[in-house]
């Protein structure tokens, strides 16, 4: 994929964060079942699209040399691709996507993405398609992107399908931090057995996703957290420095790693530990959610 001029007015395509991520069971098919609570954070990639002789995505920024799929890979080429064959009538697409969320990190960037792409889609296109359809596409591209459609705090059960937004969306200062580990979702879930999860628990004890403060949220756990932690124990490392931190509140990894996340009281403190992280040599943003 070759470079192109930075996409800095383009459509934000959020980073995703799990509050919280509870396996709560798994189907015969071998999917997990999750509920998880989700925020979306005022950092993220974007996307700049515009009408093109031909359809073509060029990436850039500091994650972009991470991916190196051919462009008919891209999550964005196919759910662009879907979208038409769902009955939506665009003309061809230049799209550019400026990548500075980290890849493999759990943060949901590829997910958001394709999320940030097909509401622009349904948007801007000649003929839309029906929200039914744009809901099916979605799930189809991944578990996270019903979630990252929505764009709101929200909890997500099932497989990813299901989403309930929050009456009383959480909000705070939080510092983003990663290792610098690929951590391939699919190598998480493979690795992760019944006995790293408790069936039922997770549904109950997330249930009243409005309920609670955020660090209360956060103390609910990750249950993928310490199948990672031992696939690279850096990460637990990265949470227990996080939680050293003067005003963190709640510290703990997201969705399947390897970034992690901490909240904290204000953004002097989140912007002073995103600093003392970064000169270790940690990737790390200080923002809001």
């Amino acid at each position: 994929m070759s470079a192109s001029s930075p996409a800095t007015d383009g459509i934000l395509a959020p980073a995703k964060i799990n509050l919280n991520l509870k396996i709560v069971g798994r189907r015969e098919d071998g999917y997990h079942l999750l509920d998880s609570i989700i925020v979306f954070t005022a950092f993220g990639d974007r996307i700049l699209v515009q009408p093109s002789p031909q359809d073509s995505i060029t990436i850039d920024g500091p994650f972009g040399d991470m991916l190196n799929e051919p462009p008919s890979e891209n999550i964005c080429a196919k759910a662009l691709t879907m979208f038409r064959l769902a009955g939506g009538r665009i003309g061809p697409l230049a799209i550019h996507i400026r990548k500075d969320i980290p890849v493999g990190a759990g943060l949901g960037g590829g997910s958001s993405n394709a999320a940030a792409l097909l509401r622009w889609l349904q948007e801007n296109a000649d003929g839309a398609v029906p929200d039914v359809s744009l809901s099916e596409i979605a799930l189809s591209l991944g578990a996270d992107v019903p979630a990252c459609l929505a764009g709101r705090a929200l909890q997500m059960t099932g497989i990813g399908e299901t989403i309930t937004l929050m009456s009383t969306a959480p909000h705070g200062r939080i510092l983003l931090a990663s290792p610098r580990v690929f951590m391939p979702t699919k190598t998480i879930f493979t690795a992760l057995a019944q006995s790293d999860f408790a069936i039922g628990e997770g549904a109950n004890a997330v249930s009243q996703s409005s309920a609670g403060s955020v660090a209360e949220l956060v103390a609910r756990g990750n249950d993928l957290q310490p199948v990672a932690i031992e696939q690279a124990p850096i990460i637990g490392d990265l949470v227990q420095q996080i939680e050293t931190q003067t005003g963190c509140v709640a510290a703990q990894m997201t969705g399947s790693g390897s970034a992690c996340f901490g909240i904290f009281e204000t953004a002097e403190q989140s912007d002073a530990a995103a600093a003392l992280l970064a000169g270790q040599g940690f990737w790390t943003v200080s923002t809001r959610f």
